[in-house]
């Protein structure tokens, strides 16, 4: 027995002594890489197969977690793939699920805080090197031009230099720019033979105005909330939905903050953290509507505050029903065609 274990360990130090080589070696380092690279890239798209939703970004500014992006939703199918808000960190939660860029249709905002657009440049700039060829489809209740026409101003010299490097055959110059498309609080905001999607006009006093989404395609449907309080127009819109992704906010996490920061005098932030409750809906008022609206699932994202680790996890989730989702980034929802079922997966 004493042979064995000794000659097991001869073998662990052998196999450690040549990793340690490979991995200090020019050789060795290259030979990785290129292993590593050949995975990356023959990698392709994720396939989909009715209507998916992906959490590419489930984070508010209010608390720190860099495994949290700040809000945005993919929705893809297999003729349509779209994006409801792109916040600070979205855009690589875009790279990181494999969504093909190069197909993008389009975005939709629910309003024009900063966490809801910033990420909207880099969108930009991802789908066009990737292959879209014509204007980036920006979607918004009004005010939607004011925040596109100050995007494309800002970046319109960005533009010019990578036409310029690339060439236009590569880079056309009319898709560098973004596209203003206008609707109008409950409308439908787009259309087509499969897919409707249709706004509704939430409230996230004093901002105004602010949308919330409907989407239904083959007899499945989500609605993506955006920044609101629990608004009755949004749960009677939202009428027999699949999947109810909601902003939530949890009083239990947020309230000892704001103890502390009051106790150390903290300046400001106290003020900042009290004045959030009254625009955000408390996660304990949703469950009730949910299931009087008959909606299959709810889920919480753009968490306030967004917890930083499992402990604030829980003291978030507490009082909710363990049917209520938490979401992660990267999380993915799969509505398959015409169906009842669910599938949830994390990546």
């Amino acid at each position: 027995m004493t042979k064995v274990l000794y000659a097991i360990a001869s073998l662990v130090a052998v196999v450690a002594v040549l990793a340690t080589i490979v991995y200090n070696t020019a050789a060795g380092q290259d030979a990785i890489l290129d292993r590593a690279l050949k995975a990356q890239f023959s990698q392709p798209p994720v396939a989909v197969d009715g209507l998916r939703v992906v959490v590419c970004g489930s984070a508010s500014p209010l608390g720190n977690n860099p495994d949290r992006a700040q809000a945005c939703i993919a929705v893809l199918t297999p003729e349509h793939f779209f994006l409801f808000d792109v916040g600070a960190g979205s855009p690589s939660r875009l790279g990181q699920a494999r969504l093909p860029m190069g197909r993008l249709d389009g975005v939709f905002l629910t309003h024009f805080h900063s966490d809801h657009i910033a990420g909207l440049p880099d969108v930009r700039l991802a789908s066009w090197v990737q292959g879209r060829k014509q204007n980036l489809a920006v979607y918004g209740p009004p005010g939607i031009n004011t925040v596109i026409d100050g995007f494309n101003l800002a970046y319109s010299l960005d533009n010019g230099y990578r036409v310029a490097h690339h060439g236009s055959e590569l880079l056309p110059p009319a898709a560098g720019v973004m596209k203003a498309e206008l609707f109008q609080p409950g409308e439908i905001a787009w259309q087509d033979e499969l897919m409707t999607v249709t706004s509704i006009e939430v409230d996230h006093s004093p901002i105004s105005p602010a949308v919330a989404y409907r989407i239904d395609y083959r007899g499945r449907s989500v609605v993506i909330s955006g920044d609101t309080v629990a608004t009755p127009g949004l749960f009677a819109a939202a009428q027999g939905a699949d999947l109810l992704l909601h902003d939530a906010l949890s009083r239990p996490l947020l309230d000892p903050m704001i103890a502390v920061a009051t106790e150390l005098n903290v300046p400001v932030i106290p003020t900042i953290m009290t004045d959030v409750i009254d625009y955000h809906a408390d996660s304990q008022n949703l469950e009730a509507r949910t299931a009087e609206a008959g909606i299959k699932q709810l889920a919480y994202y753009h968490l306030v505050p967004a917890p930083p680790n499992a402990l604030a996890e829980k003291i978030f989730a507490r009082g909710l029903s363990p049917e209520t989702i938490l979401v992660h980034d990267l999380q993915t929802f799969d509505l398959p065609a015409n169906s009842t079922e669910i599938f949830i997966s994390d990546r």
